[in-house]
């Protein structure tokens, strides 16, 4: 969840003032080590938008990965990526191609841009572009997730001006 927390802060620019999870245990061998398999995070924000996090270890299709956001002046997606964009309509409905299974199908070029970008920064080329603040932030944001999911109530985040990243605001 990590990385969907990443996303949309950086969407956003911005860092919640409140998170509030509810999780549970479907797959009983996720249960018996205390984790969860389906959770639902939303974060509050002090602009007032409200952001939904979706996450669950047993979509049967695959990695399901989207990202929407709307607002009163209209709405932005980003579907799970396919092997192509082809779809059928006819009268018996509509079909499509599988969403691609697997990280490795899924982020190939994310993850050499990845790889080139480590590099570039390895070789002194370019700065680092993500910050401590970034990581520690996020993770922070992770932990209130969780606190509240094992809780059941709300966290409320109070952040430092010194924690916020450059570029963003709480």
């Amino acid at each position: 969840m990590v990385h969907d927390i990443d996303v949309i802060t950086w969407i956003l620019g911005e860092l919640p003032s409140q998170v509030h999870t509810m999780a549970n245990a479907q797959i009983p061998e996720i249960a018996a080590i205390n984790d969860y398999d389906n959770v639902v995070t939303t974060l509050r924000f002090p602009s007032g938008t409200i952001g939904v996090i979706n996450v669950n270890r047993f979509a049967a299709y695959g990695y399901d990965n989207r990202v929407e956001v709307f607002g009163m002046k209209g709405m932005l997606q980003a579907e799970n990526k396919r092997p192509d964009s082809l779809i059928s309509e006819s009268r018996d409905g509509t079909s499509t191609n599988p969403i691609l299974f697997s990280f490795a199908s899924r982020y190939h070029d994310a993850y050499r841009a990845e790889m080139k970008c480590f590099i570039d920064v390895a070789l002194g080329k370019v700065p680092l572009p993500i910050t401590y603040d970034n990581t520690r932030s996020v993770s922070r944001i992770a932990e209130a997730a969780e606190s509240s999911a094992r809780s059941g109530k709300p966290v409320d985040i109070a952040w430092e001006k010194s924690e916020i990243p450059v570029g963003y605001f709480a």
